[in-house]
């Protein structure tokens, strides 16, 4: 079957590793959470964010879940997560039965503004999820010293940020939970899957059970709590570990890919090019455009002409307090957060894009605009 692009947003990037990976699991017959590989890939994920308590799950919402279960929120418990966000990270929040506060981003960074956490913190909050969004850290450290002294903990969505720094350092190793996704459109893929990494080795092995249906041992059949399967296959995780050897090689041409496309669009009316700062460096995973005061309409009429020239793109994360599920859990008008959603999207960026394909788009883009 023909592809129904020319050029896609994403593409996976696999060679004889996985493949010889995926071989040895299904020769071996280890094919569940079980085999060798499981193990393997989270001590070298370890080993990349400089961590010993890392846990590989089914993907990165469940990882998300599964941090707010392992503090013990509750019911009516308040979780703050920011409006401008994939939806998996209000999901999350209401699959424990937890109340999300929806709050605004900061129109420098289009992540989680500090001065609207300030305003929504209350004795019941007990949690706050900082999305490092589009690859752009948050300002974790001004977040951190909110709830210093207070019962709150802090879980990094990292899902779009493996790679990114913050401040010189790796992003996935400075909060309380940190969690990852390897859907196929992130920086490395197990197809599906996820990856939690706690600063409390505590945390990390009540975590465990919790995500083997409450067992504390692999093969044990005495529950001790009430848990679920967020467990992540062995078959998944030889792709992760094939993956994860060549992330330096992926982050290399992913900054090449940004680079040339700003250097492309430096001097093009109308459009703002994605965040940059002293203190943070993007982890090179979507490269996204903002069109100065174009509205949806117009962004959704380019989005379909690019679309009709062979070129997929995707449209910013729609803003939560439109959508009808969390509707009531807005309260304010989110103005930076609209305005961003309203007027982004993303292009093609992925490893194998070539400089005639970003050239291409680059100049279908500036004939619309």
């Amino acid at each position: 079957m023909a592809k129904p692009y020319k050029i896609s947003l994403a593409n996976t990037s696999f060679d004889f590793t996985e493949a010889e990976n995926l071989k040895s699991c299904i020769e071996s017959g280890m094919v569940t959470y079980i085999g060798k590989y499981v193990k393997k890939f989270e001590q070298l994920f370890g080993q990349y964010v400089n961590s010993k308590n890392c846990l590989s799950v089914s993907n990165g919402t469940n990882a998300i879940e599964l941090a707010l279960r392992t503090i013990g929120i509750k019911k009516n418990d308040k979780v703050i997560v920011p409006n401008f966000t994939f939806a998996a990270v209000i999901n999350a929040v209401l699959l424990v039965g937890a109340i999300p506060l929806i709050v605004d981003v900061d129109r420098d960074t289009w992540t989680i503004d500090i001065d609207a956490i300030k305003k929504n913190i209350n004795k019941n909050v007990r949690a706050i999820i900082a999305v490092h969004t589009y690859g752009q850290p948050c300002k974790i450290d001004e977040i951190k010293k909110l709830v210093k002294n207070k019962n709150i903990k802090i879980i990094e969505d990292c899902a779009e940020a493996m790679g990114a720094r913050y401040k010189n350092k790796k992003i996935g190793n400075f909060s309380d939970f940190n969690t990852f996704s390897f859907y196929a459109n992130k920086v490395i893929t197990t197809g599906e899957g996820g990856m939690i990494v706690f600063k409390s080795k505590k945390h990390a092995v009540l975590a465990e059970g919790l995500r083997n249906q409450g067992r504390f041992k692999r093969i044990d059949y005495k529950n001790k709590v009430v848990g679920t399967n967020f467990r992540m296959s062995n078959l998944q995780a030889s792709v992760g570990v094939a993956q994860l050897k060549k992330i330096n090689v992926f982050l290399k041409k992913r900054k090449r890919i940004f680079e040339l496309y700003d250097k492309f669009f430096q001097n093009v009316k109308n459009i703002s090019l994605l965040p940059k700062n002293s203190w943070s460096q993007n982890s090179y995973w979507l490269y996204t455009i903002l069109l100065n005061n174009y509205g949806e309409k117009k962004r959704d009429k380019i989005i379909k002409s690019l679309q009709n020239v062979g070129i997929e793109t995707r449209p910013g994360f729609y803003p939560l307090c439109k959508m009808n599920p969390y509707k009531k859990f807005a309260k304010g008008n989110y103005k930076n957060s609209n305005y961003i959603a309203y007027n982004t999207f993303s292009i093609p960026t992925h490893v194998d894009l070539t400089f005639s394909d970003q050239k291409y788009i680059v100049n279908q883009i500036k004939k619309l605009l």
